[in-house]
């Protein structure tokens, strides 16, 4: 995949992994469908959450890397991390409710698809380098 549309997919990722979809649902019906059709279930929720997370880490990382192995994977983490973040504080800003272990979860899935998605780039790095 082109480098230039890896980052218009990680643009659209992260704006869409920020954008409070509390609201959006109570805008939008066919969103409000859609995302309760995702989310509809625990495990559904789990699921989908690991693969946004890990295809965002793995975008992060082809669009960065330059086909070189990172520095730091610190920082990608943490950059990973921050999204994950940002995006439970912006649901529990847009009346979500209060803040729980369920956030905690949320987070500890996101960073678990993260390192997936990070295992899964660093492997075919070293396959095809």
């Amino acid at each position: 995949m082109k480098r230039r549309i890896r980052i218009i997919l990680l643009i659209l990722l992260s704006v869409g992994m920020l954008c409070p979809s509390y609201l959006i649902c109570r805008v939008l019906p066919a969103y409000q469908m859609v995302f309760g059709w995702l989310f509809r279930t625990d495990m559904s929720h789990i699921i989908v959450r690991f693969i946004l997370y890990g295809v965002l880490a793995w975008l992060v990382l082809s669009v960065f890397s330059d086909r070189k192995p990172p520095n730091s994977w610190f920082i990608m983490i943490l950059g990973v991390l921050s999204i994950a973040v940002i995006q439970e504080v912006t649901q529990l800003l847009t009346g979500q409710g209060p803040a729980g272990w369920d956030d905690v979860f949320d987070i500890l899935v996101d960073m678990s698809g993260a390192v997936i998605g990070i295992i899964v780039f660093r492997w075919k790095w070293g396959r095809d380098g």
